[in-house]
Order: structure tokens, then C-alpha cells, then sequence
């Protein structure tokens, strides 16, 4: 039985050697497979952990993670911290030692983690019962609980500046990486809790945001959801896809060197996202449709939108570890699925074009087989004899990570191109908060001119 904190660690481990298993390298460095002893028995779905540790793969997997930085994009770790106390930041000095779910310092240190993505992220109003209504302008508390869990990322890499370091860019990731330390970035899951402006996209950008999700589980006044399983109302907007203020949205984070993430975004909304983008998208955390049908996946059709060839978009896609989108049940959503949907991604897109985005604290549990050392990395002889083992030690470092980067690299030259790009200046036209009327009883804050306008522009007002 392993410790609880050895779960996640050896789990990152793991996923070097996931990415081993296709490389030409590791299968030389290997015993040929029909000599080798399988670390998993087929019958038990089990693994020795003995023969795991012992394995030429857990060497080279070590190695490349010390020599490049693997990169997850999607973790949620802040809403667990939230989720433990009524106080949060109480919470943090904890993290130096254990603290319940699947991430703390001691499992990032030992799983060898170069880089994670700290998710910013509210629920979506039906999740707590509320109603947005059929024009998404019912007030909630989205905005300000996502503000105080990107204090509390702050606070927390500020905490613990031995392990972790805040990073922007590429090249601080490899400066935070080459000093011992997690890089640590801002990623925004959603647009449900943005208040519907655009505004509030400029200062997630400006406070250090990475990349947004169109949506989440829900539909938001910017995008169509792909919701989590089950049928999902149709949003309003046309064609189910983006809104007019949606297509606003792309062009600011492109200027605003923000990467498009298509995760939780239904298909058409994906379609007009890659359409529209000047820049790399991104799934931070997805798997394939064609290997489980589940409408969070990404169809064959849309991922052949991403690659390199003329007319497609050089973004990535970052596989995801949760159950539910790798396998139809427990049993068949394995380390061994989750290999078949890299390699499936891979051969549509190129293998320039995929990664990790675990979903860790963000799943009740992750995919069987990645759940721990004794079964993460190691894919049985099966699936070694089936997955193609054409994979140079840098696509395995491209894998890990330096894809993200080179696409993060990308969207910040997009954006140096368009920095004389004036600001939108689109609002959701079904707010009815705007002209603002802040002068008090009878306008008597307001100097009489200002007065004499809004005499003007209240009435066409009231007929929204």
C-alpha cells in the first residue's frame, strides 16, 4: 500500500514514461518486449511497484523530466484550498506537508512537476441554484470569488517561495524550472463569472491570466457550452456557438496575448474560435471523441483543424486524466486508453501539437492506472507491442511540454503585432445597467449637461 502523498508523485513520474513508451529510445534502452516481465497482470489490473522502480523506463523518465520541464495545464488546486476551511489562506502552510486531494508541495517535488497552471475558476450559477436567466444578466458572486481565488494562487506562490515561482512566459518558466522551483501560471476556467465584459478580461490579463475557457459547464453572454454529459440546453446565441460579444472575446485575447482555451467549449463554438483566431488555441484539458463519445471531447473533425499544414491553427491539445472522458466505465478508462487518445490526437494533429492537463483536485479521481506509482506510467506489453515506438526523446520533451511553450511563444508574438489595436469597445448589448444612472435624485450629481444627454439617451434606454 502506498502513502497517501507518494500518489500523486509517482503518478507525474508516470507521465514521462506514458511518453516513453512510444519512443524509439526507451524501447532500445528496454529489454525487447517479448522478454520483458509485465509490470501490470492483465487478469488483476494491478502493478508491482517493485518491478516499476526497477525498470530501465523509470530512469529515462526521471531524466528527461530533470532535463525539460512537464507542463500541466490544468490544475485546481485553489478551489480545493477554498473548499477546507473559512478561511483559505489558513490553509497554505499545509501545503508544505499534506493536505486532502490529489496535490501538495511534497507530491509536486517528488513527481518532478516542471510547471502547472493554477486554475482561477467560480461555479456556474445553476450549480448553486441560481437562475442567469434567458440574457445571462442575473447578478451572482462569480466574479468576486474568482478574484479571491487568484488572490489566494498569489498568496499561496508567495507563501512558499522556496518551491514556487510565479511565471508569465516561456522563458520564466525555464528560469523558475532551471532554479529548482514549480513555475506557476494563471489559467481562467470560464467566462460565466466575467459580469459579461470585456473589461474584466483586460484585468484578468493584466493580473497575470494565461489563458480562458470560453466556458465552463455552463453557457455564458460570450459562448456555448458543451456541458458535462448529459443534453445541454441550446445558449441563445446563433448557431449555438459564439455571441456577438463572444467574437469580440477572441480578438481581445489575441491582443491581449491571452490563449484561446476551447476546453468545455461546445463544437460549434470551437469551429468559430479556430475560424476567428489569429493565434494558437488550446484545450487545456481533452481527450478524442472517437476513442469515447462524450461531448467534452474534441471530434476528429475539429482536431483536424490544428496542425501545421496551410489553413489550420498551430494550437495544442492537452490530454486530459479524467474518468469520464477517457473510458466509458472505471475499468476501461485506464492509462492504457489514456496513451491510445495521445497517440490518436497525435497522428491528426502532429505530435507538435499535444500535452498534459490532468484535471487534478478538479475529479473525484483520476483515470485507473494513473492513480498512483504502482500503475501510473506503466503501459502492459499489450499496449507496448501496439502503440507506435517512433518517438525521439525531444518529441517525448515536445510532449511533456514545450509544445505549451512554443504555443504560448506564438500568442505572444500575435499579440507584440497587434499592440497599436485599439481595445473593444463591444459591450452585451442586453445589459441594462448602461448608460449608467449614478446621479442621485434628480440628477443632482451630475453637471447639466450631462444631465441634458441622458434626457436624451434614458428613453431609447428603457426599451431594451
Amino acid at each position: 500500500m502506498m502513502a497517501p502523498h507518494d500518489t500523486i508523485a509517482k503518478a507525474l513520474v508516470g507521465l514521462a514514461a506514458i511518453c516513453l513508451t512510444f519512443s524509439r529510445a526507451g524501447a532500445a534502452a528496454s529489454p525487447p518486449v517479448e522478454e520483458q516481465k509485465p509490470i501490470v497482470d492483465p487478469a488483476s489490473d494491478s502493478f508491482d511497484d517493485t518491478i516499476w522502480t526497477s525498470s530501465p523506463l523509470y530512469e529515462r523518465a526521471i531524466s528527461l523530466m530533470k532535463e525539460s520541464p512537464l507542463i500541466d495545464t490544468h490544475i485546481d488546486l485553489p478551489q480545493v484550498i477554498r473548499s477546507l476551511d473559512r478561511r483559505p489562506l489558513s490553509i497554505l502552510p499545509d501545503l508544505a506537508t499534506h493536505i486532502a486531494g490529489h496535490i501538495d508541495i511534497p507530491r509536486l517535488r517528488d513527481g518532478h512537476l516542471g510547471g502547472a497552471f493554477w486554475t482561477v475558476w467560480a461555479p456556474c450559477p445553476d450549480f448553486l441554484g441560481l437562475d442567469v436567466g434567458d440574457d445571462y444578466t442575473v447578478p451572482n458572486d462569480g466574479l468576486r470569488d474568482s478574484l479571491e481565488i487568484l488572490d489566494l494562487i498569489n498568496q499561496m506562490i508567495a507563501s512558499h517561495p522556496d518551491h514556487l515561482q510565479y511565471a508569465r512566459s516561456s522563458a520564466d518558466i525555464i528560469s523558475a524550472f532551471k532554479a529548482g522551483k514549480v513555475p506557476s501560471l494563471l489559467g481562467l476556467e470560464g467566462t460565466h463569472f466575467l459580469g459579461n465584459s470585456l473589461s474584466t478580461v483586460r484585468l484578468f490579463a493584466q493580473m497575470g491570466v494565461r489563458y480562458i475557457s470560453l466556458t465552463h459547464m455552463c453557457h455564458s453572454a460570450f459562448a456555448s457550452s458543451a456541458g458535462f454529459g448529459k443534453p445541454i440546453a441550446p445558449s441563445g446565441h446563433e448557431g449555438n456557438g459564439l455571441s456577438e460579444l463572444g467574437i469580440e472575446l477572441i480578438a481581445e485575447l489575441n491582443r491581449l496575448g491571452v490563449m484561446v482555451d476551447l476546453s468545455h467549449s461546445n463544437d460549434e463554438t470551437a469551429r468559430q474560435a479556430i475560424k476567428l483566431s489569429k493565434a494558437p488555441v488550446v484545450w487545456t484539458h481533452s481527450v478524442a471523441r472517437e476513442l469515447h463519445d462524450h461531448p467534452r471531447n474534441v471530434p476528429d473533425d475539429v482536431l483536424r483543424l490544428i496542425g501545421d499544414g496551410e489553413g489550420k491553427n498551430p494550437g495544442v491539445v492537452q490530454c486530459v486524466m479524467f474518468p469520464a472522458f477517457v473510458g466509458p466505465t472505471p475499468e476501461t478508462a485506464n492509462v492504457s486508453r489514456l496513451a491510445d487518445h495521445i497517440e490518436h490526437i497525435a497522428g491528426i494533429v502532429g505530435k507538435k501539437h499535444v500535452g498534459i492537463g490532468s484535471d487534478f483536485d478538479g475529479m473525484y479521481a483520476s483515470v485507473k492506472g494513473l492513480e498512483d506509482a504502482s500503475k501510473y506510467p506503466n503501459l502492459n506489453r499489450k499496449v507496448t507491442e501496439m502503440l507506435m515506438r517512433d518517438w525521439s526523446d525531444d518529441e517525448v520533451k515536445d510532449l511533456m511540454g514545450r509544445n505549451l511553450m512554443r504555443v504560448m511563444d506564438q500568442v505572444d508574438a500575435v499579440a507584440a503585432q497587434l499592440e497599436s489595436q485599439t481595445p473593444s469597445a463591444a459591450i452585451w448589448e442586453k445589459r441594462k445597467d448602461l448608460p449608467a444612472q449614478w446621479g442621485g435624485d434628480a440628477n443632482m450629481f451630475y453637471p447639466t449637461e450631462v444631465q441634458e444627454v441622458q434626457a436624451k439617451i434614458i428613453p431609447q434606454h428603457d426599451e431594451l
